[in-house]
């Protein structure tokens, strides 16, 4: 009877140290999901901050870069907007004929397209120019002469933004604002 009244503790301290822990997995899992290099494709998803079970109204627009020179570089329209608490899916298509007008769109935070513009140059063609910035909002991989790129994201809050060009160099000739109403 002793060795069962010593066991039972044993036993159920076991269960409980197995069965523990699951939540503070989910967690790290979900901390090192956030933390991990975002990946790009030629059709991407952009970052979310939720996801929202309503299905929301997706508005199409088509983004022009142009321009041969670097004077004469820019993205057409300067100015878009689009409703709030849409789905957006934006196709930019790099107009420009001569070799290495290469081009992308970063949508930022107004006023950051600076200092987001310079890290991309540190951030590099592997990373489509876009440094690991919480500032950046979505963006599309760097379209080549001719070459047409498209990003989906869902609209940011009401308010206004900035899309720029962070090819190296291209900035500030190429940005326009995106405004969500």
């Amino acid at each position: 009877m002793k060795k069962i009244k010593l066991i039972i503790p044993i036993v159920a301290a076991l269960f409980l140290v197995a069965c523990g822990g699951g939540e503070q997995k989910a967690k790290k899992a979900d901390s090192e999901a956030k933390t991990s290099p975002k990946k790009t494709e030629k059709v991407e998803e952009a970052k979310t901050e939720a996801e929202e079970p309503a299905e929301k109204e997706l508005v199409e627009i088509t983004l022009a870069a142009t321009g041969e020179t670097m004077t004469e570089i820019a993205f057409e329209p300067k100015t878009l907007t689009i409703p709030a608490n849409s789905r957006v899916k934006l196709t930019l298509n790099n107009k420009s004929s001569m070799e290495g007008m290469l081009h992308n769109f970063v949508l930022v935070e107004l006023g950051s397209g600076q200092e987001i513009a310079t890290a991309g140059i540190s951030a590099g063609k592997d990373n489509a120019f876009v440094p690991d910035d919480d500032r950046v909002i979505a963006y599309t991989e760097v379209s080549d002469i001719g070459e047409t790129v498209v990003v989906e994201f869902d609209a940011p809050a009401k308010g206004s933004y900035h899309y720029i060009c962070t090819f190296p160099g291209h900035y500030p000739n190429m940005i326009g604002r995106l405004n969500v109403e």
